[in-house]
């Protein structure tokens, strides 16, 4: 998990983290110099605390998901008892449309869910990493 990360969940109650854990990162859009569909396998790390979901994959931040705000329209961070799962509009960057998807596996019993305060949180994802999630470079 990213130093950035770990700092920022120091005064939070962790509930749960992981790291290498795996990530299946599905694409499918356009954004400038790409058209079309893929799936990467990556590694990652996530955690859910008593404030937020957090989420990275190698040393990007992917979801840092409060659940005290509900401004986030075009990516949602969901738990389930696969794991999280992370849904962003790539529209949210001007150039690009479509969608990405990322599965960060984790089997939760439905006891571990129970624990969590809120298991669908919308949240900001960063416009600038959408292009680098279709492999366009920034």
């Amino acid at each position: 998990m990213p130093e950035k990360l770990r700092a920022e969940i120091e005064t939070d109650e962790v509930l749960f983290i992981a790291e290498g854990v795996p990530v299946t990162v599905r694409r499918r859009g356009k954004a400038p110099g790409y058209r079309g569909a893929a799936t990467g396998k990556f590694s990652g790390a996530f955690a859910v605390t008593n404030r937020r979901i957090l989420a990275s994959i190698s040393s990007s931040v992917m979801v840092d998901a409060p659940y005290d705000r509900s401004d986030g329209t075009k990516a949602i961070a969901t738990l389930t008892k696969d794991g999280l799962w992370v849904h962003i509009d790539a529209s949210l960057h001007p150039e690009c449309s479509g969608e990405i998807e990322m599965d960060f596996e984790q089997k939760f019993s439905n006891e571990e869910l129970a624990r969590f305060p809120q298991r669908k949180v919308p949240f900001n994802f960063t416009p600038e990493l959408v292009p680098k999630m279709f492999g366009v470079p920034g």
